[in-house]
Parts: C-alpha cells; structure tokens; sequence
C-alpha cells in the first residue's frame, strides 16, 4: 500500500541471499543525503532515529551506531554476544562495545564507500563489516545508547550457529584487511531487483565473492567451505 501511494519504496530480490546483501542491493535506490539503516521490527522508538540523524548533522559524523543498552535477549545470547565483541576488538580495535545492533544512520558518502564498494558479507556479521570499514577508511564513527525492544517472538537463527558463521567471516574479513594486495572483490549477478509498486525488474541482484591469489586462496576455500556446511546444515 506505501508503495502504491509513494510513500516508500519497495523491492524484491528473486533470490534469497541473507540481511547484508539485501541491504547492498538495495541502497542504489535509495534517495537523501543520509541512509538509515534499521531491522524490520523496529525494535527502538522512531524520536531515536530522528535524533541519531540530528547528531550525525550537528557533529559532521559519517555513521552513527546504536549501543544497546536494554536488550530483550535470552542469556545465552547476551553470554554469545559479548564473547563476539571482545573478539571483534581483539582483531579490529574498534573501541566500540556492541557490532551488532541492526540500527546505523550514514551519510551517503560513507554508504557508497562502505555498503556499496568494500563490503563482502551477506549474512549476520554485515554490521560488523561496516564498522571495520569505517574505521580502515578513517570515516567519522560514533556510538549511542538506545533502548533495544524486539518484536519479534521465536527466532528462527539458532545462536551458535550463527555465532560459528559470524566467526568464519570475521577471519574472512582479517584476511581481507591485512592483505587486500592479493585479495580482490566480485560482484556476480544472480538474479533481479523487482520493483514491488509496478512489478518491474529495475536492476541485476547481485553477490559478492571474493578472489584470492597465493596460500591466502586454500584458506578461504576452507572457510567458505566451513561456512557453508554450518549456515545450510539442517536442524
């Protein structure tokens, strides 16, 4: 119904391919001078959007992250997540305590260099590649508390698995920070960007992959492999 009215735009992609790389396809369409990027359920009250791009305004910052202060997670997710983020500031050193929060108002500068350009992951660690990205281009990144309600009920992402295949990218995404001279990324079309107001195809779907030279290639190919045995194993 938005669609039809003009009040927001919506697309289709025909295939299937996890939260980062809808998000990648998608942001060629978008319009405005600052990106904002937030899980379906809307888990955060909307003044929070409203003043999270103020801020980016006011301060002349490239990405505003959310640092959830509240979360409705189980134990094991919270126990998970924590586990996760000392890692990432193990590797990266970003500073920050949370990578994972679905919620980021980037100007659009920073959307091109970072979500259209550098970023390889399809699935869960997607927002954690952001982050990575930012701080190696030296974009302006700040961290803010929110509170954290999701809305959804029964998850259907298992924690440790998906805790297995966020760990596989982030070795991914090292590999790819500390030697991009015999690392390079592939854009493959498979598939349409359909435009759900009128049901017309306005764009090639694609995903990322990543091409490798020297011992840095028998690596990947185990991990890729390792990832997909664990993201595509059956319950």
């Amino acid at each position: 119904r938005l669609a039809k009215q003009g009040i927001a735009r919506c697309l289709l992609l025909t295939r299937r391919i996890g939260k980062g790389g809808s998000i990648k396809n998608a942001i060629p369409y978008t319009r405005g001078d600052y990106i904002v990027l937030l899980d379906a359920d809307i888990p955060l009250h909307p003044v929070t959007i409203y003043r999270a791009v103020l801020l980016a305004r006011k301060l002349g910052i490239d990405l505003v992250i959310a640092n959830r202060v509240y979360r409705t997670h189980t134990l094991l997710r919270r126990v998970l997540s924590t586990a996760y983020n000392t890692l990432v500031n193990l590797f990266f050193r970003t500073g920050l305590r949370d990578h994972q929060a679905g919620f980021k108002v980037l100007i659009r500068r920073a959307a091109q260099i970072i979500l259209v350009r550098r970023t390889r992951t399809d699935g869960l660690a997607y927002d954690t590649e952001v982050i990575v990205w930012a701080k190696k281009h030296g974009l302006k990144y700040k961290a803010v508390n929110v509170v954290w309600r999701e809305q959804r009920t029964g998850s259907t992402i298992l924690p440790l698995r998906a805790l297995l295949t966020m760990l596989a990218d982030l070795v991914m995404l090292r590999l790819l920070t500390l030697a991009r001279k015999y690392v390079a990324l592939q854009k493959l079309a498979i598939g349409r960007v359909v435009e759900l107001s009128n049901i017309h195809t306005i764009g090639q779907e694609f995903i990322t992959v990543i091409r490798a030279s020297g011992p840095k290639k028998h690596l990947l190919d185990i991990l890729r492999k390792l990832y997909i045995a664990i993201a595509f194993r059956r319950r």
